[in-house]
Protein backbone atom coordinates (compact mmCIF):
# COMPACT_ATOMS: atom_id res chain seq x y z
CA UNK A 1 0.00 0.00 0.00
CA UNK A 2 1.34 3.16 -0.79
CA UNK A 3 1.34 6.52 1.54
CA UNK A 4 -1.67 8.39 0.05
CA UNK A 5 0.65 11.62 0.49
CA UNK A 6 3.92 11.99 -2.34
CA UNK A 7 4.48 14.70 -3.12
CA UNK A 8 6.15 14.01 -6.83
CA UNK A 9 2.96 12.53 -7.89
CA UNK A 10 0.31 15.31 -6.03
CA UNK A 11 2.31 17.66 -8.55
CA UNK A 12 0.97 15.72 -11.51
CA UNK A 13 -2.97 16.27 -10.66
CA UNK A 14 -2.61 19.84 -11.00
CA UNK A 15 -5.30 22.04 -11.99
CA UNK A 16 -4.69 21.68 -15.38
CA UNK A 17 -4.92 17.92 -15.39
CA UNK A 18 -8.20 18.23 -12.95
CA UNK A 19 -10.95 18.14 -16.16
CA UNK A 20 -9.42 15.22 -17.64
CA UNK A 21 -8.81 13.29 -14.52
CA UNK A 22 -12.85 13.92 -13.54
CA UNK A 23 -13.88 12.32 -16.98
CA UNK A 24 -11.20 9.72 -16.30
CA UNK A 25 -12.39 8.78 -12.74
CA UNK A 26 -16.24 8.67 -13.92
CA UNK A 27 -15.55 6.70 -17.29
CA UNK A 28 -13.15 3.70 -15.67
CA UNK A 29 -15.74 2.10 -13.26
CA UNK A 30 -18.34 1.52 -15.85
CA UNK A 31 -15.28 -0.08 -17.77
CA UNK A 32 -15.02 -2.15 -14.86
CA UNK A 33 -11.53 -0.17 -13.86
CA UNK A 34 -12.16 1.39 -11.05
CA UNK A 35 -13.56 -0.30 -7.69
CA UNK A 36 -17.66 -0.30 -6.99
CA UNK A 37 -19.68 1.86 -4.88
CA UNK A 38 -20.76 0.63 -1.68
CA UNK A 39 -22.10 1.03 1.35
CA UNK A 40 -21.89 -0.04 5.14
CA UNK A 41 -25.57 -2.27 4.43
CA UNK A 42 -23.99 -4.19 1.32
CA UNK A 43 -23.83 -8.17 2.05
CA UNK A 44 -19.79 -7.85 0.38
CA UNK A 45 -18.54 -5.50 2.87
CA UNK A 46 -20.44 -7.20 5.87
CA UNK A 47 -17.82 -9.85 6.28
CA UNK A 48 -14.97 -7.41 5.90
CA UNK A 49 -16.63 -4.87 8.80
CA UNK A 50 -16.70 -8.45 10.62
CA UNK A 51 -12.92 -8.87 10.18
CA UNK A 52 -12.31 -5.28 11.13
CA UNK A 53 -13.87 -6.17 14.30
CA UNK A 54 -11.85 -8.54 15.55
CA UNK A 55 -8.95 -6.12 15.77
CA UNK A 56 -7.94 -3.16 18.32
CA UNK A 57 -8.08 -0.42 15.45
CA UNK A 58 -8.43 2.07 18.11
CA UNK A 59 -5.52 1.24 19.65
CA UNK A 60 -3.54 1.67 16.70
CA UNK A 61 -4.48 5.43 16.00
CA UNK A 62 -7.50 4.47 14.04
CA UNK A 63 -10.95 6.22 13.74
CA UNK A 64 -14.54 4.54 13.27
CA UNK A 65 -15.75 4.54 9.56
CA UNK A 66 -18.62 7.33 9.60
CA UNK A 67 -22.07 5.93 8.30
CA UNK A 68 -22.09 8.49 5.20
CA UNK A 69 -19.00 8.22 4.22
CA UNK A 70 -18.08 7.26 0.60
CA UNK A 71 -16.95 3.98 0.41
CA UNK A 72 -15.58 1.68 -2.78
CA UNK A 73 -14.80 -2.01 -2.77
CA UNK A 74 -11.72 -3.24 -5.07
CA UNK A 75 -12.11 -6.44 -5.93
CA UNK A 76 -8.73 -8.68 -5.42
CA UNK A 77 -5.32 -7.17 -5.79
CA UNK A 78 -1.52 -7.95 -6.02
CA UNK A 79 -1.03 -8.01 -1.72
CA UNK A 80 -4.74 -8.52 -0.99
CA UNK A 81 -7.83 -10.01 -1.63
CA UNK A 82 -10.61 -7.23 -0.86
CA UNK A 83 -10.14 -3.68 -0.05
CA UNK A 84 -11.90 -0.32 0.87
CA UNK A 85 -11.96 3.03 0.05
CA UNK A 86 -13.45 5.36 2.33
CA UNK A 87 -13.61 9.01 2.51
CA UNK A 88 -15.14 11.51 4.95
CA UNK A 89 -13.32 13.70 6.93
CA UNK A 90 -10.53 11.34 6.78
CA UNK A 91 -9.52 8.91 3.94
CA UNK A 92 -8.57 5.59 4.03
CA UNK A 93 -7.34 2.25 2.84
CA UNK A 94 -8.06 -0.87 3.76
CA UNK A 95 -7.16 -4.23 3.04
CA UNK A 96 -8.16 -7.91 3.45
CA UNK A 97 -7.15 -11.35 2.83
CA UNK A 98 -9.43 -14.20 2.47
CA UNK A 99 -10.30 -17.22 5.02
CA UNK A 100 -11.78 -20.26 5.07
CA UNK A 101 -14.36 -18.76 7.19
CA UNK A 102 -14.27 -15.16 5.80
CA UNK A 103 -12.31 -12.48 5.92
CA UNK A 104 -8.85 -11.25 7.98
CA UNK A 105 -7.82 -7.42 8.68
CA UNK A 106 -4.20 -7.22 7.42
CA UNK A 107 -3.42 -3.44 6.69
CA UNK A 108 -4.63 0.18 7.10
CA UNK A 109 -3.35 3.27 6.23
CA UNK A 110 -5.95 6.50 7.28
CA UNK A 111 -4.70 9.82 6.45
CA UNK A 112 -6.05 13.24 8.80
CA UNK A 113 -5.54 16.94 6.87
CA UNK A 114 -4.83 19.87 9.02
CA UNK A 115 -5.91 23.57 8.27
CA UNK A 116 -1.75 24.70 6.89
CA UNK A 117 -0.82 24.59 4.04
CA UNK A 118 3.22 24.01 2.41
CA UNK A 119 4.18 25.41 -0.57
CA UNK A 120 6.41 23.46 -2.45
CA UNK A 121 8.27 23.38 -6.06
CA UNK A 122 6.03 20.78 -6.38
CA UNK A 123 2.94 22.37 -5.71
CA UNK A 124 0.96 23.82 -2.61
CA UNK A 125 -0.63 21.03 -0.61
CA UNK A 126 -2.76 20.58 2.83
CA UNK A 127 -0.54 19.20 5.86
CA UNK A 128 -1.56 16.16 7.32
CA UNK A 129 -0.68 13.19 9.09
CA UNK A 130 -0.92 9.73 8.04
CA UNK A 131 -1.18 6.49 10.46
CA UNK A 132 -0.70 3.35 8.46
CA UNK A 133 -0.09 -0.08 10.01
CA UNK A 134 0.75 -3.93 8.00
CA UNK A 135 0.30 -7.32 9.24
CA UNK A 136 2.46 -8.28 6.06
CA UNK A 137 5.48 -7.04 4.82
CA UNK A 138 4.44 -5.02 1.55
CA UNK A 139 6.60 -3.15 -0.53
CA UNK A 140 8.95 -2.78 2.58
CA UNK A 141 6.81 -1.43 4.66
CA UNK A 142 7.14 -3.18 7.89
CA UNK A 143 4.51 -5.79 9.26
CA UNK A 144 3.31 -5.38 13.03
CA UNK A 145 5.00 -1.82 13.44
CA UNK A 146 2.79 1.20 13.54
CA UNK A 147 4.13 4.09 11.20
CA UNK A 148 2.95 7.88 11.83
CA UNK A 149 3.86 10.38 8.63
CA UNK A 150 3.47 13.80 9.14
CA UNK A 151 3.85 15.93 5.39
CA UNK A 152 3.47 19.50 6.03
CA UNK A 153 5.64 23.09 7.24
CA UNK A 154 6.36 22.27 10.60
CA UNK A 155 9.87 21.21 10.35
CA UNK A 156 9.61 19.62 13.60
CA UNK A 157 7.08 16.93 12.59
CA UNK A 158 8.80 15.62 9.46
CA UNK A 159 11.02 12.80 8.96
CA UNK A 160 12.96 11.28 10.06
CA UNK A 161 11.31 11.79 12.71
CA UNK A 162 9.37 8.83 14.49
CA UNK A 163 6.23 9.97 15.51
CA UNK A 164 3.96 8.14 18.02
CA UNK A 165 -0.08 8.37 18.68
CA UNK A 166 0.57 10.15 21.95
CA UNK A 167 2.10 13.12 19.97
CA UNK A 168 0.02 13.47 17.69
CA UNK A 169 -3.40 12.91 19.77
CA UNK A 170 -3.52 16.52 20.89
CA UNK A 171 -2.71 17.69 16.97
CA UNK A 172 -6.05 15.35 15.65
CA UNK A 173 -7.77 16.77 18.20
CA UNK A 174 -6.66 20.16 17.43
CA UNK A 175 -7.71 20.01 13.62
CA UNK A 176 -11.16 18.72 14.22
CA UNK A 177 -12.31 22.29 14.83
CA UNK A 178 -9.71 24.40 13.11
CA UNK A 179 -10.81 26.40 10.49
CA UNK A 180 -8.62 25.87 6.95
CA UNK A 181 -6.51 28.51 6.77
CA UNK A 182 -6.60 30.27 2.68
CA UNK A 183 -4.80 28.69 0.52
CA UNK A 184 -1.74 30.74 -0.38
CA UNK A 185 -0.71 31.84 -4.04
CA UNK A 186 1.47 29.76 -5.83
CA UNK A 187 5.33 30.33 -5.73
CA UNK A 188 6.72 31.12 -8.92
CA UNK A 189 7.17 28.27 -11.70
CA UNK A 190 5.19 26.29 -9.49
CA UNK A 191 4.56 22.65 -10.46
CA UNK A 192 5.09 20.97 -13.86
CA UNK A 193 5.63 23.51 -16.89
CA UNK A 194 2.93 24.01 -19.77
CA UNK A 195 -0.37 23.82 -17.84
CA UNK A 196 -1.65 23.38 -22.01
CA UNK A 197 0.37 20.83 -22.12
CA UNK A 198 -0.67 18.69 -19.46
CA UNK A 199 -4.12 19.07 -20.77
CA UNK A 200 -3.27 17.79 -23.99
CA UNK A 201 -1.69 14.93 -22.08
CA UNK A 202 -4.17 14.19 -19.92
CA UNK A 203 -7.18 14.21 -22.59
CA UNK A 204 -4.67 11.79 -24.62
CA UNK A 205 -4.43 9.18 -21.70
CA UNK A 206 -8.22 9.75 -21.57
CA UNK A 207 -8.74 8.81 -24.99
CA UNK A 208 -6.04 5.78 -24.87
CA UNK A 209 -8.16 4.57 -21.70
CA UNK A 210 -10.90 4.77 -23.65
CA UNK A 211 -9.67 3.02 -27.09
CA UNK A 212 -8.46 0.21 -24.40
CA UNK A 213 -12.02 -0.31 -23.36
CA UNK A 214 -13.43 0.03 -27.10
CA UNK A 215 -10.69 -2.66 -27.92
CA UNK A 216 -11.62 -5.07 -25.56
CA UNK A 217 -15.30 -4.46 -25.94
CA UNK A 218 -14.70 -5.82 -29.62
CA UNK A 219 -12.18 -8.71 -28.96
CA UNK A 220 -14.88 -10.04 -26.40
CA UNK A 221 -17.28 -9.50 -28.87
CA UNK A 222 -15.44 -11.13 -31.20
CA UNK A 223 -14.72 -13.73 -29.47
CA UNK A 224 -18.06 -14.53 -28.14
CA UNK A 225 -19.17 -14.59 -32.05
CA UNK A 226 -16.41 -17.71 -32.73
CA UNK A 227 -17.47 -19.47 -29.52
CA UNK A 228 -21.29 -19.29 -30.72
CA UNK A 229 -19.89 -20.18 -34.62
CA UNK A 230 -18.08 -23.36 -32.93
CA UNK A 231 -20.50 -24.35 -30.45
CA UNK A 232 -23.79 -23.70 -33.99
CA UNK A 233 -21.27 -26.33 -35.88
CA UNK A 234 -20.86 -28.27 -33.51
CA UNK A 235 -24.64 -28.81 -33.28
CA UNK A 236 -24.99 -29.21 -36.34
CA UNK A 237 -22.82 -32.14 -37.42
CA UNK A 238 -23.57 -33.79 -34.45
CA UNK A 239 -27.37 -33.87 -36.01
CA UNK A 240 -25.97 -34.94 -39.06
CA UNK A 241 -24.28 -37.67 -37.69
CA UNK A 242 -27.16 -39.11 -35.55
CA UNK A 243 -29.24 -38.57 -38.94
CA UNK A 244 -26.75 -40.57 -41.22
CA UNK A 245 -26.36 -43.40 -38.51
CA UNK A 246 -30.07 -43.55 -37.41
CA UNK A 247 -30.80 -43.71 -41.26
CA UNK A 248 -34.03 -41.07 -40.32
CA UNK A 249 -33.85 -37.74 -41.24
CA UNK A 250 -36.22 -37.40 -37.84
CA UNK A 251 -33.81 -38.44 -35.71
CA UNK A 252 -31.34 -36.09 -37.05
CA UNK A 253 -34.04 -33.35 -36.33
CA UNK A 254 -34.57 -34.84 -32.68
CA UNK A 255 -31.12 -34.01 -31.97
CA UNK A 256 -30.69 -31.11 -33.42
CA UNK A 257 -33.80 -30.00 -30.86
CA UNK A 258 -32.25 -31.43 -28.00
CA UNK A 259 -28.46 -29.83 -28.02
CA UNK A 260 -30.64 -26.25 -28.87
CA UNK A 261 -32.49 -26.81 -25.74
CA UNK A 262 -29.79 -27.77 -23.48
CA UNK A 263 -27.34 -25.15 -25.04
CA UNK A 264 -29.98 -22.29 -24.60
CA UNK A 265 -31.26 -23.72 -21.11
CA UNK A 266 -27.61 -23.25 -19.64
CA UNK A 267 -27.55 -20.16 -21.23
CA UNK A 268 -30.78 -18.58 -19.57
CA UNK A 269 -29.66 -20.49 -16.33
CA UNK A 270 -26.20 -18.59 -15.90
CA UNK A 271 -28.24 -15.17 -17.29
CA UNK A 272 -30.61 -15.93 -14.33
CA UNK A 273 -27.47 -16.50 -11.65
CA UNK A 274 -26.05 -13.55 -12.66
CA UNK A 275 -29.66 -11.83 -12.02
CA UNK A 276 -29.42 -13.13 -8.87
CA UNK A 277 -25.71 -12.29 -7.97
CA UNK A 278 -26.32 -8.66 -9.10
CA UNK A 279 -29.82 -8.20 -6.62
CA UNK A 280 -28.66 -9.88 -3.69
CA UNK A 281 -24.90 -8.19 -4.02
CA UNK A 282 -23.74 -11.60 -4.10
CA UNK A 283 -19.69 -11.43 -5.39
CA UNK A 284 -19.66 -12.47 -9.26
CA UNK A 285 -16.90 -14.81 -8.50
CA UNK A 286 -18.99 -16.82 -6.06
CA UNK A 287 -19.11 -20.60 -7.82
CA UNK A 288 -22.15 -21.60 -6.68
CA UNK A 289 -24.48 -20.00 -7.94
CA UNK A 290 -23.19 -20.29 -11.27
CA UNK A 291 -22.75 -23.97 -11.59
CA UNK A 292 -26.62 -24.17 -9.85
CA UNK A 293 -28.09 -21.81 -12.57
CA UNK A 294 -26.23 -23.64 -15.06
CA UNK A 295 -27.23 -27.26 -14.19
CA UNK A 296 -30.90 -26.19 -13.58
CA UNK A 297 -30.81 -24.50 -17.16
CA UNK A 298 -29.16 -27.58 -18.52
CA UNK A 299 -31.87 -30.15 -17.41
CA UNK A 300 -34.91 -27.76 -17.98
CA UNK A 301 -33.57 -26.81 -21.78
CA UNK A 302 -33.25 -30.62 -22.27
CA UNK A 303 -36.33 -31.43 -20.81
CA UNK A 304 -38.47 -28.98 -22.82
CA UNK A 305 -36.50 -30.05 -26.21
CA UNK A 306 -37.42 -33.74 -25.48
CA UNK A 307 -41.15 -32.73 -24.45
CA UNK A 308 -41.26 -30.51 -28.26
CA UNK A 309 -39.63 -33.76 -29.87
CA UNK A 310 -42.64 -35.92 -28.35
CA UNK A 311 -45.21 -33.16 -29.27
CA UNK A 312 -44.02 -32.41 -32.75
CA UNK A 313 -43.52 -36.20 -33.20
CA UNK A 314 -46.74 -36.80 -32.49
CA UNK A 315 -48.28 -34.36 -34.87
CA UNK A 316 -46.33 -35.26 -37.84
CA UNK A 317 -48.19 -38.90 -37.05
CA UNK A 318 -51.61 -37.46 -36.78
CA UNK A 319 -50.84 -35.76 -40.11
CA UNK A 320 -49.77 -38.62 -41.42
CA UNK A 321 -52.64 -40.87 -40.60
CA UNK A 322 -55.35 -37.66 -41.90
CA UNK A 323 -53.99 -37.43 -45.60
CA UNK A 324 -54.91 -40.00 -48.01
CA UNK A 325 -52.87 -43.26 -48.63
CA UNK A 326 -51.97 -43.79 -52.21
CA UNK A 327 -54.02 -46.55 -54.00
CA UNK A 328 -52.60 -48.98 -55.95
CA UNK A 329 -54.66 -51.16 -58.75
CA UNK A 330 -53.49 -54.08 -60.59
CA UNK A 331 -53.81 -54.23 -64.35
CA UNK A 332 -54.39 -57.62 -65.32
CA UNK A 333 -53.14 -57.88 -69.24
CA UNK A 334 -55.54 -60.11 -71.70
CA UNK A 335 -53.13 -61.58 -74.60
CA UNK A 336 -55.12 -62.98 -77.10
CA UNK A 337 -54.50 -66.06 -78.36
CA UNK A 338 -53.44 -66.73 -81.86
Amino acid sequence: MINCVVYPMRAFFNKSFALPALFLLCFTPGCGIGPDRVTLEDARVKPLLAAMEEVDRAAMGFTPIAEDANISLEDKGQNYDAMLHVYGKTSRTIAFRKTDSGYRWISEQETHLGPKWEQTVDGTFQESITIEYHTEPVRGNPANQLQIRYSGPRSDLRRPRELTLAQIGPLLQEWKDAPIDPQPPELPGEGFPGDIGFTILGFMFLLACLLVCVLALLLASLAAVMITALVAAGILSASVFTAILRRSVSSGFRALFLQMGAVLGMAMGSFASLIFLLLAKVPLDSVKPWIIGASVGLAAGALLAGLFNVAWGRIVEWIARKLPRRQTIDVLAVVPDE
